[in-house]
């Protein structure tokens, strides 16, 4: 019988196969090092799929390489007597090491954080088989004492690696975010002194009074706030950029997530935490705010998929320093170590293990230095390490300021290296989807694995920077509503308004209002269905208003209208494509609200393809030979000169969740408003979807997407949540204070 293995392969298998596996090892600790970082910078599908697979691959190349070792010298057969035994067993701590992983990544997801206890296992497991392979060295091994430190280094990084991942998960987070139990006033006390009183038959009663507000921006906020106001009002006149100073910008980020990231869980928040960031906020230009807001977002990636939380404590810092420590001394130890009798090469392995240890504690070092956390920390507050940190952030503002808002042409374009997130905007139109989309025979492969929406994404899913203006819009829409919002009624209707708020408060006729409400209030549409109408007939209005326009403005996506008109346009189709996207690519962050959208979206298609296919195949017929965008313009018009004078349910019926030409009927409706302000209504409208969503969407799924290059969504729900825009603020009074009265005299009781 032939051996499928040939005698060859199995002695090089045997000579090398650990040499091979832990220098793999070592290789996947520095990929990960340094690749981790950009899951937060971009939306790149194959960044995400390489870190992905390095992340699982490393650790069972360190199991695996473990395993190699404890098999060579675990039988008794074979003794451990000369000193390359002894280099070949120093080798094992040093996958303890590797299995802590580093300092960038711990979790590749959130669920990797629930399953911590398997890490702990897993911790206690490696460590056994690791003694045992030590153990079996003694009493004749000379390299014991850089062994054991190597040892003790490993134990610190994987229990540093399993401490996290406990600490994020959402039970220990949430805990986490618990405050201080509150007994409120001395109720019992008291009563035990009005009793007494009424007892001794002195006129007795008690009266209530409100605890006094704390004024909005109190305490650090409101010395915060005056600050960029000061150079604000110094800078008039001027270009309206960077008020506040870098380092301040992610002190004051750190502060609110200290603050709100009880959120994250669902923890509600009283008035007065509203009114400090709500202040703050409003008295901030929209640059300054999105400037926070991306830091404080970074400081949420942080705390769920790196060592952050534990590294950056007191005894994190003794923890590390004292791993750091002991692979230097090992290093040290093992230079002048005679190495008399070892294999030349594995000499070189070992250094190399060593050597590249300390690298990667360096580089650690060194992203720790210039982290946020290092910028955040209060100079007012006594610390340890208060001097370094100052001294620190003294020399280091250049880096801050390296990575600051960078616009080009009102397009926000940062290097990769200095993003906090992708800062793009996805898009995903229904039109171009039906106009583009063929079926393939590998289609129906795709579908059998399960892998049809992640090539759907790919060859459809087009990504756009996020531009200047329509921030600033977004910010403006918001102030706007915030700014005279005091009480919870009329911040939940501001929450749960999908358009209807703009169309009732906006400069529309009666007439218009009455035709425009079907489409946007919940108690007629779903918020799929409306949200499919808009998209549809933002694109129908889109291509109309160019029919008179040059095929070179068309192409442009330009007409002959004002500069104003033209840029609530473009962020209407923006937020369109946008919105499109989460309700069909992001299903989980729109689960709350998004309904039978992605029935509805396929039935949409499928009535689209039907119409362009039958009625005018010269569309079809035309797509080799015309640009897409003018492909696109010949489909729209084709769609919205339809005559929809009837219902289309009254037509067809209601089997089919198809809303084509209900949304025909809207743009028709659209039309008939004022000109110059049509497209405004409009792109106020996809603000207010927008913020639905947002509003609505779990701030789990916020966090889950930081991973994966983040959401513009995430930056709004942000936004909205300081400005006082959101329904966790529930709590609107704080403790009442209760004045006891006694005849002439009044004592006030309470705590």
């Amino acid at each position: 019988m032939v051996n499928p293995i040939p005698k060859f392969a199995k002695n090089v298998w045997t000579k090398w196969n650990i040499r091979g596996a832990i220098l793999t090892s070592l290789s996947l600790q520095v990929v990960l090092i340094f690749l981790a970082p950009f899951r937060k910078r971009t939306r790149n599908s194959i960044v995400v799929l390489s870190l992905w697979s390095t992340y699982l691959i490393a650790d069972y190349v360190a199991n695996f390489c473990i395993g190699l070792i404890s098999n060579k010298y675990g039988d008794q057969d074979t003794s451990i007597s000369n000193v390359n035994d002894f280099l070949l067993a120093f080798w094992a701590p040093f996958l303890l090491l590797h299995l802590g992983g580093p300092d960038t990544i711990t979790a590749f997801s959130l669920e990797d954080n629930e399953l911590w206890l398997r890490h702990m296992l897993g911790l206690f497991v490696q460590l056994g088989l690791t003694g045992y392979v030590f153990l079996l060295t003694l009493p004749a091994n000379t390299m014991w004492l850089p062994t054991t430190l190597v040892f003790l280094a490993g134990i610190i990084k994987y229990a540093e690696r399993t401490r996290s991942l406990q600490l994020a998960s959402n039970s220990n987070f949430r805990k986490s975010c618990v405050r201080d139990p509150d007994p409120g006033p001395n109720y019992a006390k008291l009563m035990e002194e009005y009793k007494s009183r009424k007892d001794a038959g002195l006129p007795t009663s008690i009266t209530t009074m409100p605890e006094p507000e704390l004024e909005p921006g109190a305490n650090s906020t409101k010395a915060e706030v005056e600050k960029p106001q000061k150079n604000k009002n110094e800078s008039e006149g001027k270009h309206e950029k960077e008020t506040l100073d870098d380092v301040e910008v992610v002190r004051k980020a750190h502060g609110l997530f200290d603050t709100f990231k009880g959120l994250i869980v669902d923890m509600i928040y009283s008035f007065y935490e509203r009114s400090e960031s709500r202040e703050y906020f409003l008295k901030q230009n929209a640059e300054d705010a999105l400037r926070v807001i991306e830091v404080e977002l970074n400081f949420m990636y942080e705390s769920f998929y790196t060592k952050s939380s534990v590294v950056r404590t007191t005894v994190g810092y003794i923890f590390r320093f004292v791993a750091v420590s002991c692979t230097v001394a090992a290093l040290v130890l093992f230079v002048f170590d005679q190495k008399h009798g070892c294999n030349e090469f594995d000499v070189v392995v070992t250094y190399t293990l060593l050597y590249g240890a300390v690298a990667l504690d360096t580089v650690s070092l060194l992203m720790l230095i210039f982290s946020d956390d290092t910028f955040a920390f209060d100079p007012s507050k006594k610390d340890r390490l208060r001097g370094i940190k100052i001294f620190i952030v003294s020399i280091s503002r250049g880096f801050l300021k390296f990575n600051r808002l960078k616009w080009k042409e009102e397009i926000l374009s940062r290097n990769v290296l200095c993003r906090r997130w992708s800062e793009s905007i996805a898009a995903y139109n229904l039109i171009y989807y039906c106009l583009y989309k063929k079926e393939r025979w590998w289609d129906r492969y795709f579908e059998y694995i399960g892998a049809t929406e992640f090539v759907e994404q790919l060859k459809y899913e087009k990504k756009k920077k996020l531009r200047q203006g329509l921030w600033s819009f977004i910010f403006e829409e918001l102030k706007r509503k915030s700014g005279d919002v005091d009480d919870v009624e009329t911040i939940q209707r501001i929450c749960s308004s999908r358009g209807s708020w703009v169309i009732q408060e906006g400069e529309i006729r009666r007439h218009d209002i009455d035709k425009l409400m079907p489409y946007v209030d919940a108690n007629i549409v779903t918020f799929d269905q409306s949200l499919i109408q808009w998209h549809i007939a933002t694109d129908l209005l889109f291509y109309d208003d160019h029919k008179n326009a040059q095929d070179e403005d068309v192409e442009e996506g330009r007409g002959n209208t004002d500069k104003e008109d033209e840029l609530f346009r473009d962020f209407s189709k923006l937020l369109s494509d946008y919105m499109l996207y989460l309700l069909i690519m992001q299903p989980n962050m729109m689960s709350a609200i998004g309904g039978i959208g992605q029935i509805r979206f396929q039935d949409t298609w499928a009535e689209a393809n039907k119409f362009f296919s039958k009625r005018d195949q010269k569309i079809r017929e035309d797509q080799e030979k015309k640009e897409m965008n003018d492909q696109k313009k010949r489909a729209c018009r084709k769609l919205i000169d339809v005559c929809t004078d009837q219902e289309p349910s009254s037509v067809k019926g209601d089997r089919s969740k198809s809303v084509l030409f209900d949304a025909c009927r809207l743009a028709n409706e659209i039309k008939k408003l004022n000109e110059k302000k049509r497209w405004k209504i409009i792109a106020q409208v996809w603000v207010e979807l927008l913020s639905y969503a947002a509003s609505n969407c779990r701030p789990i799924t916020h966090v889950q997407q930081l991973g994966k290059g983040g959401e513009f969504i995430s930056l709004v729900w942000l936004l909205m949540t300081h400005l006082g825009l959101a329904k966790q603020f529930q709590i609107k009074e704080g403790h009442a204070r209760a004045k006891l009265i006694v005849g002439e005299e009044d004592m006030n009781k309470s705590s």
